[in-house]
């Protein structure tokens, strides 16, 4: 199966906790890449490269899912596919799908050829290709994390890699004609074979009547295009709804072309580039990932025969040498390790050392130069995207560390990132006690007033999920200690926001913990990494940003009418302050909520300060 969903209602991991084949990489690159990127989430400003990446694959799969049986090369209709709400196909369901609509094509006017097979192709690629440029092209420009300019983007060449692709695909079909078809050909053609996550083809998972292509004596080509056929993310479906979970759900990834027509398996990746530089060191590591994942999710019984990486820059087909049983068991162990490390027990950055791996080397097709490694000390570190902020770096540059800022006729504190107080301990007698009853994922719903002295706080579960750690003793009038609660305010009122990181358990009165200390609001200095949201007028009503000192990271967020008005005027490398904010959490990173009260201000601008 190329897909194997978590179980959600009793999921053993964190969705934002799984590793994946991008974070083994970077954590091997150097552990210091790691922290900055999954941890602090440093996340880079997006190239328009991504415009060609996304474009191209997509078109690819709308041609594979097309056919050519039921479409003439210049069809207005494709073999799109009906959409569950969580964004997957709708496979189970037999209404909606185009496939069983469609009537086939008189034989006549089937290819009967590679060539001919080659130009429906390549003619459907040309009626897709500028749906799936323009909306590559929106997706990158709402993202505000972006930098360059979609014209420095030749579409041409996209197109070119498009047409790349399909011939790869073509010397697919040919090694199955070569083979009569492989072992299920026979299955197939009797209507006995379709695979339970069959390859988009406009059709549900169960179908009814046998495919038109089934003909008599040796395989035709519309027969391979319809039977060989990979599976890929269906192009209509919603990013990540299609990934893959290892069975222990703390690994996860998605593949991009799975052809399963010799009854063996083989895992082909999509690169839209030539093949050249220390990232191809990078696909090669993440293709025998994917051939471990594979093992993991069939029982260790079905074991990938073939890896590829098409670099579609180059037209050229990379073998990747399969890992053997014993390295992917080796495999397993030590990416557990790296997970129970990495994820399960929140390393600081004194835990991820910045230890950089020299540079990979290679040529033109992911083929490895001579010599294939850059030994010059640091080599990694010049090209780094978090050079700026990494004590490992020569890089140096000069980050804000602010102890108060005057401003508005006011002196105003400035909290260090790093020093961003989040959590709470606080103690106080339990009123209008409800609950505790136990609710979803073994969670404790509860809601009660906290009193200590003169002081109150409601207290009640947190949004994203409520308290495991309650005392059983709780009762109305007794005394508790709260610890790692979150805390905000509301209309002037102290809330108290119960996780699965808070603990509560009843205690001998006291008040060495009083209400009165709770502190949320808080002033921080720092430049803008990154731009993470921007209200559209459609989807998104936020505004939220990535800010670095020379103590560390955390993030600010602003919705609907408390977006500050200097929002539309802030960069990536600005340096702005952040004046009253209220300090809370989110994704376990300090985050700054901007609020009634709250100002924010450009200091100086990016273009007056020395770049990341």
């Amino acid at each position: 199966m190329p897909v194997r969903r978590p179980d959600l209602e009793n999921t053993k991991v964190s969705p934002f906790r799984r590793l994946s084949a991008s974070q083994v990489i970077a954590w091997r690159n150097c552990p210091r890449l790691w922290y900055y990127g999954w941890r602090e989430r440093l996340k880079s400003p997006l190239p328009p490269q991504i415009i060609r990446g996304n474009a191209v694959e997509e078109c690819i799969c709308r041609v594979l899912r097309d056919s050519p049986i039921y479409l003439l090369p210049d069809s207005d209709q494709d073999m799109s596919s009906p959409i569950l709400e969580d964004g997957s196909p709708a496979l189970d369901v037999q209404e909606g799908w185009i496939g069983p609509e469609l009537k086939p094509l008189p034989k006549i006017k089937w290819p009967k050829n590679r060539i001919e097979l080659e130009n429906w192709a390549i003619k459907r690629a040309m009626y897709h290709f500028d749906d799936c440029w323009e909306k590559a092209t929106t997706d990158w420009e709402s993202n505000p994390n972006r930098k360059g300019n979609s014209s420095d983007i030749e579409t041409q060449e996209g197109m070119e890699m498009t047409v790349a692709g399909l011939k790869l695909h073509l010397d697919e079909l040919q090694r199955c004609i070569d083979e009569d078809g492989g072992e299920n050909f026979k299955n197939w053609r009797n209507g006995q074979y379709r695979d339970i996550w069959p390859s988009p083809d406009g059709f549900p998972r169960i179908r009814n009547t046998n495919n038109p292509a089934i003909s008599e004596g040796d395989i035709t080509w519309v027969e391979a295009w319809e039977y060989a056929r990979p599976w890929f993310v269906d192009p209509d479906s919603d990013s990540f709804s299609q990934t893959t979970s290892h069975p222990g759900e703390w690994f996860q990834g998605e593949y991009d072309l799975v052809y399963r027509w010799s009854g063996k398996t083989n895992i082909v990746d999509l690169k839209a580039s030539i093949g050249k530089g220390d990232r191809s060191a990078g696909y090669l590591e993440q293709l025998r990932l994917y051939a471990w994942l594979w093992w993991e999710t069939h029982n260790r019984s079905d074991e990938v025969s073939k890896l590829e990486i098409w670099y579609l820059g180059a037209g050229t087909a990379k073998k990747v040498p399969v890992p053997s049983t014993e390295e992917m068991s080796k495999l397993s162990i030590e990416l557990e390790e790296l997970y129970q490390l990495i994820h399960a027990r929140n390393p600081s950055i004194s835990d991820c050392p910045p230890t950089p791996t020299p540079l990979n080397i290679f040529n033109e097709g992911g083929n490895p130069a001579n010599p294939p490694i850059d030994k010059t000390p640091f080599s990694r570190c010049k090209k780094c995207e978090v050079r700026a902020i990494c004590e490992g770096s020569d890089y140096e540059i000069d980050l804000p560390m602010e102890s108060r800022i005057e401003r508005f006729g006011h002196a105003w504190p400035v909290t260090p990132l790093d020093k961003l107080k989040t959590r709470f301990t606080i103690m106080g007698e339990v009123l209008h006690l409800k609950g505790p009853e136990l609710g979803k994922n073994n969670t404790i719903d509860l809601s009660f007033t906290l009193q200590n002295g003169y002081d109150r706080a409601t207290v009640k579960p947190h949004r994203n999920g409520g308290p495991t750690k309650i005392s059983r003793s709780i009762t109305e009038g007794s005394w508790i200690r709260i610890d790692d609660a979150l805390a905000s305010l509301w209309k002037g009122q102290l809330v108290i926001d119960l996780d699965n990181l808070s603990k509560v358990s009843t205690v001998e009165k006291s008040e060495d913990f009083p209400i009165v200390e709770v502190e949320t609001r808080v002033s921080i200095v720092g430049r803008v990494w990154s731009i993470n949201a921007f209200p559209d007028g459609k989807g998104v009503r936020r505004w939220a940003v990535t800010i670095v000192d020379q103590s560390g990271s955390g993030g600010a967020v602003a919705f609907k009418q408390f977006i500050p008005n200097s929002a539309a005027a802030i960069e990536r490398g600005d340096e702005i302050a952040i004046l009253n904010g209220e300090s809370g959490e989110f994704a376990g990173r300090p985050q700054i909520r901007i609020g009634p009260g709250t100002r924010v201000v450009i200091l100086n601008n990016s273009e007056d300060l020395m770049s990341f």
